[in-house]
């Protein structure tokens, strides 16, 4: 069945005991996905060519059809593309082929085409869709430019991911009135999805086809409008894969029963083999630390029959002190079989964290007494989200940070007041009584008796406050105390009235610890960040002396449909506080995700309002950081308009 619709473009006894019941829960019961894809996925003893073209020998694989298609226009034209699927041992295989002459490869053409997303699922026995997923994104190699692009994790349970994909092999090509995409994906990369390990596996796919100048067809195996939305839970079809069949060579995959797990305690490799006969075999392993030294090395025996058999093994962990480390199996004569990540977390009772932070409150200042509440509440968090599969290295960083801030505090040193450099603070809101976080870029001569301008920038959507000031740093450095709002969120296009208020006890929060002169502060910000400067200045015209914004759309609040009355920025009626404002604006001609064409409306009518507009664009960006020569005429804009009068 193909639907066609129309829509707008668019924290020891408490964690050992959390341990142990991750490590005993039940095996899962039947999920009931909307479908399941039949017949079963074909076995490759071999992994093809990836060159855009399917194989000679690939042509026994079945044709599968896409169920669902959405538009973003009723005039958009429509073909039928079909897709192919297979597995190995150690790797997932797909093939997609639509009618077509020739590739267009858009800004981010996982999103506005021609690309492809894909999703891979641990199926939930409750309902039918699930929050444990990967999203995969792939958009064809245009040019050397914004490689992360081309083959990335996107989401990954539920929460933007954007790591390269970098042992997957993807390619497209148009040839012969078709247009074929080839992606092989290592079974490793997608940690622990693999057949042979999970009861049941979900897949959804989506072949984001560009249509005209702006337009997109989207073609779904499962409809589902959220498999590319922040924070939401996905659909799936279920999918069953045949037995493999074995080779010459004994091939094989293996996962760790948990990979992160409390100092002292032991962990086991389990490990599937698929063998052609009887036969003796040897894995030599080897537990590497952070700094790649060996830390522990041995072997593990044992003889595989026919088919496939699964074995058990200690790795020998309990002596380990916590840390982040690797296991690598070796096949002899020195074939790399794999490489499992792993976490040794500290041995720590959450209750014993708050009495050691209750010990020293007397002796931190009052912002840094919130900031260990918030943090201690966070490894709290983050404890009981983790997954047997996760690794820990954040956690265990965040527990080993709390537990040195305390015994400094217990020596008279309050570290965080004394901090500069990136640094994440937490506030007590005064509405609701929650500690709320944001981060700071601190000057190393803040303590030289001068007043700082502050530059507040808000963060794009899907993302937060701590990755806003790490990919968005002031050229100027030392010039400005930065600070980051988290918002409330991280995609709610600042909008709502939490977002704002917490925009201003922030920047309130801020002033109040730190040296900033409130006659200088300018706010800035990237994507729906842009469009959280409009309106947190139309909300607050009195703070801020300038604004900047890179990629902002001027109606998201009402294009994303959140809840409530929102100004468009393109209503003359709205732009009347800018009159006088010095505003910064970048915008990349080949963005798709807010159209050039809405800033370049958006820019004269600014002009005509009265506001003092700097515009530059770049032909060949998208919706992307600016090149070093606009970010060097930024940062002298930076510099004059925060100048002293």
């Amino acid at each position: 069945m193909v639907r066609f619709t129309f829509k707008l473009p668019v924290e020891n006894l408490l964690v050992l005991l959390f341990f142990l019941l991750s490590a005993c829960s039940p095996p899962r019961e039947e999920a009931v996905p909307e479908f399941r894809i039949e017949p079963a996925v074909n076995f490759l003893p071999a992994a093809p060519v990836i060159d855009g073209e399917l194989d000679d020998s690939l042509q026994h694989l079945p044709v599968r059809p896409f169920r669902f298609l959405e538009k973003s226009s009723p005039e958009n034209p429509v073909v039928e593309p079909t897709f192919r699927l297979a597995y190995g041992t150690d790797f997932f295989y797909l093939f997609v082929e639509a009618p077509g002459d020739s590739l267009i490869v858009r800004d981010r053409a996982y999103q506005n085409g021609d690309g492809l997303q894909l999703l891979f699922a641990i199926p939930d026995s409750s309902r039918r869709e699930t929050d444990e997923f990967y999203v995969l994104g792939f958009s064809p190699r245009q040019d050397s430019r914004q490689t992360w692009q081309h083959q990335f994790v996107w989401y990954r349970n539920r929460a933007l991911s954007f790591r390269r994909l970098k042992d997957t092999r993807f390619k497209a090509r148009a040839k012969n009135g078709k247009i074929g995409f080839e992606v092989l994906i290592p079974w490793k990369e997608i940690y622990p999805y693999h057949p042979w390990y999970l009861p049941q596996t979900g897949f959804n796919l989506c072949y984001v086809q560009a249509v005209g100048r702006g337009e997109k067809n989207y073609y779904f195996l499962v409809e589902d409008e959220r498999l590319q939305s922040e924070q939401s839970s996905r659909l799936y079809a279920g999918m069953r894969f045949e037995p493999p069949a074995a080779g010459e060579t004994v091939q094989m995959f293996a996962v760790l029963e948990k990979n992160h797990f409390l100092q002292g305690a032991e962990v086991r490799l389990q490990l599937t083999a698929l063998s052609g006969e009887n036969r003796s075999e040897k894995l030599l392993f080897f537990i590497l630390n952070d700094a790649n030294t060996v830390v522990r090395e041995g072997t593990f025996g044992f003889s595989p029959p026919p088919g496939l058999s699964r074995w058990e093994f200690p790795v020998g962990t309990s002596k380990l002190l916590a840390g982040d480390y690797r296991l690598r199996l070796i096949s002899p004569p020195g074939t790399v079989r794999q490489e499992i990540p792993f976490t040794i977390l500290p041995v720590v009772n959450p209750a014993a964290l708050t009495a050691k932070r209750e010990k020293v409150k007397d002796r931190l200042s009052v912002g840094s007494y919130t900031t260990l509440q918030f943090r201690e509440q966070e490894i709290r968090g983050e404890l009981a989200a983790l997954k047997p599969y996760d690794t820990a290295r954040r956690l265990r960083k965040a527990i080993e940070d709390f537990l040195f801030l305390v015994r400094e505090a217990e020596n008279g040193r309050d570290v965080l007041g004394r901090k500069t450099g990136l640094l994440r603070r937490a506030y007590r809101s005064r509405v609701d009584s929650t500690l709320q976080p944001y981060t700071m870029r601190i000057p190393r001569n803040i303590r030289n008796g001068q007043k700082f301008p502050l530059l507040v920038f808000l963060h794009g959507s899907g993302t937060d406050d701590c990755r806003a000031l790490k990919e968005w740093p002031s050229g100027s450095p030392g010039s400005f105390i930065e600070l980051a709002p988290f918002g409330r969120g991280t995609s709610n296009a600042f909008s709502t009235a939490l977002a704002q208020q917490d925009i201003q006890e922030a920047i309130e929060d801020v002033v109040a610890h730190y040296p900033v002169d409130t006659s200088r502060i300018v706010l800035a910000g990237f994507s729906m960040g842009g469009y959280g400067v409009f309106r947190t200045f139309w909300e607050h015209p009195g703070r801020f002396r300038a604004l900047a914004v890179f990629s902002g759309h001027p109606d998201l609040a009402n294009r994303w449909g959140i809840p409530g009355t929102h100004p468009n920025f393109l209503q003359p009626e709205n732009l009347t506080v800018f009159r006088g404002v010095p505003v910064f604006i970048f915008h990349g001609m080949r963005d798709r995700n807010c159209p050039f064409e809405l800033t370049e409306r958006l820019v004269n009518a600014l002009q005509q309002a009265g506001a003092k507009v700097t515009f530059y664009f770049e032909e060949n960006k998208g919706h992307e950081r600016p090149g070093k020569e606009v970010m060097r005429q930024y940062d002298r804009w930076l510099q004059e308009v925060v100048r002293s009068d």
